[in-house]
């Protein structure tokens, strides 16, 4: 019998290479994505080997490509793509781990990864708990979930009777965020782009949604929001955050999450005097900032899910060689929901509902 191949990919082309800018311009393209393959790796002492199952394309792919000042470094030409991963222990010597725990990290994207039980952000590898998906692990109990709770808890903090105005509400950090807001007992309105998109956002209980394609935004905002806006969760930047802004009630939360309007090169925003005007507050947030908040995130969100008050909408790609599409339909509006890229079967899997037909 043949020995399994280690598939990876990896950075084919760098911003130092050409090519690519310096502006804010996208560093994500098709053929930064190139394959590599190696043999399975063993794990050493204190080491555990990672069965990659998942992979979660995020705008922190891109990041990584052209690098975070004062962050992390890009990723070298050459060097194996990084990102967020799901996947079991398959061999461990670790004290922590053993086999068939479900793990996500942010690691190499590769089907088999050794570890010492940190990933490459410096942040200790987390266990998917008991009777959770490894994709809802990734998706809701992850990054995107918990960004989505930590902005509107240490924010946006919405009360009852509050309205908040979610940009992005069909991504995969809008849609968690605005039920978060409606379990504050906040009306909760999204915004989305198109009609697929908008009914998507209704299924989850949204209390209103803005088609963006529909009409003038700030026209739109008003009509949906006419006593204010005290709460805009904002993942998109631009022409919707001017939108908001014109809108905001007195004393409003911005929550600055995301800027993907802003991916693409510079986008200006003229209402920011709105804030003095409203005696509003806008503030952003670094997710690698909170660490310590993970885990009580991750018990909330968890339970939410498992009562049924938080639904996930999961957009997922199938197979290896899907990742390049996954990762770049962030950027271009081809997603809905927590985009996730299913590489491998979980022979642990606890349902059935993330398998594809």
């Amino acid at each position: 019998m043949n020995a399994p191949v280690n598939r990876q990919w990896v950075v084919a082309r760098s911003p130092q290479s050409g090519g690519l800018t310096h502006d804010g311009g996208l560093a994500l393209s098709a053929d930064v994505f190139g394959r590599a393959e190696s043999a399975v790796p063993e794990p050493g002492p204190g080491e555990v080997l990672i069965r990659a199952m998942w992979f979660s394309p995020d705008p922190m792919n891109h990041a990584w490509v052209r690098g975070l000042p004062g962050k992390f470094d890009a990723i070298p030409e050459g060097g194996a793509m990084k990102g967020g991963i799901a996947g079991r222990v398959i061999a461990s010597n670790h004290p922590d781990w053993k086999e068939g725990d479900g793990v996500t990290g942010f690691l190499d994207w590769q089907d088999y990864i050794v570890c010492d039980g940190t990933d490459h952000l410096g942040v200790p590898l987390q266990h998917v708990p008991e009777g959770v998906s490894l994709a809802s692990g990734l998706a809701t109990l992850g990054m995107t979930g918990l960004c989505a709770w930590l902005g509107m808890t240490e924010i946006g903090k919405p009360r009852p009777g509050d309205t908040v105005l979610v940009s992005g509400a069909s991504g995969a950090i809008g849609s968690i965020a605005g039920q978060i807001a409606r379990l504050a007992g906040a009306r909760a309105i999204g915004i989305a782009r198109g009609p697929a998109k908008c009914e998507m956002v209704r299924s989850l209980g949204f209390d209103d949604v803005i088609d963006a394609l529909s009409g003038d935004l700030t026209t739109l905002v008003a009509a949906a929001a006419p006593q204010g806006v005290d709460v805009f969760f904002d993942n998109v930047g631009g022409p919707m955050l001017d939108a908001a802004l014109a809108n905001l009630a007195h004393g409003a939360r911005v929550v600055v999450c995301g800027a993907t309007a802003h991916y693409a090169g510079p986008t200006p925003v003229t209402n920011h005097l709105m804030l003095a005007m409203k005696g509003a507050t806008m503030a952003g947030f670094f997710y690698f900032d909170h660490v310590a908040r993970w885990a009580a995130g991750r018990e909330r969100l968890a339970t939410w899910l498992a009562d049924g008050r938080i639904k996930e909408a999961l957009d997922i790609a199938e197979g290896f060689d899907s990742v390049p599409q996954a990762a770049l339909s962030q950027f271009n509006g081809g997603s809905s929901g927590r985009k996730l890229v299913r590489i491998a079967d979980d022979p642990y899997d606890v349902t059935a509902a993330h398998r594809a037909g």
